[in-house]
């Protein structure tokens, strides 16, 4: 049995089930998933590094269908969106406006004894959150207890002014049970990748076709930080301007303008309108 290192350092067997239905998630049926998995399989050694097998089934997948393979690369693109915090506050306000949220980025707010800065302020309907985005450059890294007392502690101070404020934790990564546990008994509500299950941050990034720039295949890190400062976020604002305007705003060339619209609208295609 071929063995897979996990970005933990722990080995598992390669698991057949769980990569065919990574391919059936992003959108191909069984029988071509079944086909991409024995392929890859055929082709990594005994031991492989989590990273590798990823890269060989994005490779794989790509030949198959473009949309689909960007669509596959949607948790490294989150991870891609840092080093700094910063793009992420941008995006999930984004994302949040689709879902019917106004929302205000880095709001100061003062509580009963210090002012705090506020990653973002989401209104809707009769609902007001404060939210503070928390976001971790490494893979395998969770979000946990004390990340969430902090919000906690935080919101304790604010809500003794503004009693009406709820609060919220929004993540890239998972979170752990500890975390999760104390978020629940506190009324905490928190958006994590894979919780809640049916309000997790990739399920509301998939069920709008929301995606970052930094998914596009196309792209580097000097594209997507171009890109993100001139605030082309989401692969929707790129269908905004004309290639040669997006070019002469961020510096980029615009025969890979042009390549990066073109992948954006082939992910549209096979998403969810917004």
């Amino acid at each position: 049995m071929k063995k897979v290192i996990k970005k933990t350092g722990i080995f598992e067997d390669f698991d057949e089930n769980k990569l065919i239905q990574s391919l059936i998630n992003v959108g191909t049926d069984e029988a071509t998933a079944r086909k991409i998995c024995k392929t890859v399989y055929d082709k990594i050694p005994n031991l492989i590094r989590a990273d590798d097998l990823w890269k060989i089934t994005l490779k794989e997948l790509k030949k198959y269908h473009l949309g689909f393979a960007t669509k596959y690369n949607l948790k490294k693109a989150i991870y891609n969106l840092g080093p700094s915090g910063f793009p992420f506050e941008r995006y999930f306000a984004k994302l949040l406006a689709e879902y019917g949220y106004e929302t205000i980025i880095d709001e100061w707010i003062e509580g009963k004894c210090l002012n705090y800065e506020i990653d973002i302020v989401a209104v809707k309907d009769e609902e007001r959150y404060i939210i503070e985005c928390k976001f971790h450059n490494q893979a395998g890294v969770k979000s946990d207890l004390k990340t969430v007392l902090y919000v906690f502690g935080r919101w304790l101070d604010i809500k003794e002014k503004f009693p009406y404020l709820k609060n919220w934790l929004a993540t890239n990564t998972k979170i752990t049970d500890e975390g999760i546990k104390f978020a629940e008994c506190r009324n905490i509500k928190i958006t994590a990748w894979k919780y809640p299950p049916s309000e997790s941050l990739e399920k509301l990034i998939e069920q709008k076709g929301i995606y970052p720039v930094t998914i596009l295949l196309s792209g580097n890190k000097f594209i997507y930080t171009n890109l993100i400062q001139n605030n082309f976020v989401i692969i929707q604002d790129l269908f905004r301007y004309k290639p040669e305007e997006i070019s002469k705003m961020t510096g980029i060339e615009l025969n890979k303008i042009r390549k990066l619209i073109d992948e954006a609208k082939n992910l549209s295609q096979i998403s969810p309108s917004p």
